[in-house]
């Protein structure tokens, strides 16, 4: 996966994954053919589409105006946000800024000409964790994979937490979040 979005962060038409050839992985993949090599006709590499995501959504610590943003955590998400054709940021803190990759040290910067639209949403990865702003809630997220493992009390869920509040803060108001 990572190598399929890797792919399509840099505009590839496939990529070569020399590892999966022998592998169980490709009785099941009939999207993954393995052809030979075109440098060494005699080895053969299993061949795969990039990943090229319609939209994305990052969260981010701070973003500014123009759709710089610091996203927590040295992670991949240049490459995912370079791979999808449309990019959107959610963040704890809009700056006036502008923001600049000085300002991440210790987390990733998306530059503005990665990100198509800005929005400001407090406590917006809830139930995930936002680097060192707040933690994972566990309780929520017991609550989710418990109710996941049954159809109607899924929906009871989804009802609950999507369905019925208004707007993001109905929904904080109702997991408990003040800010």
């Amino acid at each position: 996966m990572f190598s399929m979005v890797q792919a399509g962060s840099m505009g590839l038409p496939f990529v070569a994954l020399r590892g999966l050839v022998g592998s169980d992985l490709l009785k099941h993949r009939s999207d993954m053919p393995v052809i030979s090599s075109p440098f060494q006709p005699a080895e053969q590499v299993a061949v795969a589409q990039p990943i090229r995501p319609d939209v994305s959504v990052f969260h981010a610590l701070q973003a500014d105006p123009f759709g710089n943003a610091i996203t927590p955590g040295l992670r991949e998400d240049l490459m995912l946000a370079r791979a999808s054709r449309r990019v959107i940021v959610t963040a704890e803190e809009i700056v006036p800024g502008p923001l600049s990759l000085q300002d991440a040290p210790e987390n990733t910067f998306l530059p503005a000409i990665d990100v198509d639209a800005v929005a400001y949403a407090p406590y917006g990865a809830h139930p995930g964790g936002c680097g060192d702003l707040y933690p994972v809630d566990g309780n929520h997220m017991r609550e989710y994979l418990e109710a996941a493992k049954d159809e109607e009390a899924f929906q009871r869920y989804v009802n609950r937490y999507v369905g019925n509040p208004a707007n993001h803060r109905e929904y904080l108001h109702c997991v408990g979040v003040k800010f």
